[in-house]
C-alpha cells in the first residue's frame, strides 16, 4: 500500500504485511501504517477489547456419518430409511394404482395399465376353440338373416332404378347400389352390435364377448379394425394355427374374445 510521510510529504510504498506496524521514513520520521478496512485487530489491540466484543469462536459442527448407502458425504447422506419410503399420491381421474412388481402400488400407473392385469382379460377366460366354432356358425346364420332385410329393401327399390326395360348402365348403377347395401348391413351387424353391447346374436347365445386385450372395454376403432379384418383372405382357418382360442382379426386389431362365465 501507498503511505505519505507527514514529515517530508515523500510518497512511502509499504509493504501490505506491515499494516498496524511502525515504520520509519527516510527523513527519520516514524509513522504507523494502518489497518485495512475489516482487517482484523492486532493481538495487542485484541487482547486489550473487552470479551463481549470479542468474535466467537467458529462453532465445530460433527461431521456427517457415512452413508448406509455407500454414497459420498452430500445431499442424500441425511436421507433417511423414512424418507426413502414409498409416497401416498392422491388418486387422481384416469389414473389407478397397479400391483408393482416390488409388491407396492405404482400410482402413476394408469387405467390402462389396471386393465392388462385385469382378470377378465387373462388367457384363462378366453373363449375356447369350440365356442369361437360356434360362433362363426352361428352368425353365419343371423347375418344372412339380417342382410335379408336389405334384399328387401332393394326389390322394393328395383322397379324405380330399372324400369321395365333397364339397361346396362341401369343394372351396373343397381348392382353398386346393391354390394354398398349389402355390405353396409355387414358392417351394422359386427360393427354396432360389438361396439354398442360387446357381443353378436351368436356371442349372446354362447356366453361370449369382445374386449380390448387389456381387458376394459373394446373402442370403435378397434371394433372396425376387426370387423374389416374379418374379411380377409383364410381369416375363419386362423383358429387352426398357433392360439387356438385367437384368431387374425382379434391380434390385428388389439381384441380377445372372453368366456363371461368364468370372470
Amino acid at each position: 500500500m501507498k503511505l505519505k510521510c507527514p514529515g517530508c510529504s515523500k510518497l512511502l510504498q509499504v509493504p501490505d504485511s506491515a499494516a498496524g506496524k511502525t515504520v520509519k521514513c527516510p527523513c527519520g520520521k516514524q509513522l504507523r501504517v494502518p489497518s485495512p478496512k475489516g482487517a482484523a485487530p492486532t493481538p495487542a489491540a485484541a487482547r486489550s477489547a473487552p470479551a463481549s466484543a470479542r468474535p466467537a469462536a467458529p462453532v465445530r459442527r460433527p461431521q456427517a456419518a457415512a452413508s448406509p448407502l455407500g454414497a459420498d458425504a452430500g445431499l442424500f447422506d441425511e436421507l433417511t430409511e423414512t424418507d426413502l419410503a414409498p409416497v401416498a399420491v392422491v388418486a387422481q381421474p384416469g389414473m389407478m394404482p397397479t400391483a408393482s412388481s416390488g409388491g407396492g402400488h405404482n400410482p402413476y400407473a394408469t387405467s390402462l395399465d389396471e386393465g392388462s392385469n385385469s382378470a377378465s382379460a387373462g388367457t384363462g377366460n378366453y373363449a375356447s376353440q369350440n365356442q369361437r366354432a360356434l360362433n362363426y356358425f352361428l352368425d353365419g346364420i343371423f347375418l344372412p338373416m339380417f342382410m335379408g332385410g336389405g334384399g328387401v329393401v332393394l326389390g322394393l327399390l328395383a322397379p324405380l332404378f330399372l324400369g321395365r326395360e333397364p339397361n346396362e348402365n341401369q343394372m351396373a348403377i343397381f348392382l353398386v347400389i346393391a354390394y354398398t347395401l349389402f355390405f353396409g348391413m355387414f358392417l351394422i351387424y359386427y360393427v354396432a352390435f360389438e361396439a354398442i353391447f360387446g357381443a353378436t346374436i351368436a356371442k349372446f347365445m354362447t356366453g361370449t364377448r369382445v374386449v380390448s386385450v387389456d381387458g376394459g372395454k373394446a373402442g370403435f376403432g378397434k371394433i372396425l379394425g376387426r370387423t374389416l379384418a374379418r374379411m380377409l383372405p383364410f381369416e375363419p382357418i386362423s383358429f387352426l394355427i398357433g392360439d387356438k382360442q385367437v384368431g387374425w382379426h382379434d391380434t390385428l386389431s388389439g381384441t380377445r374374445v372372453i368366456d363371461i362365465r368364468k370372470s
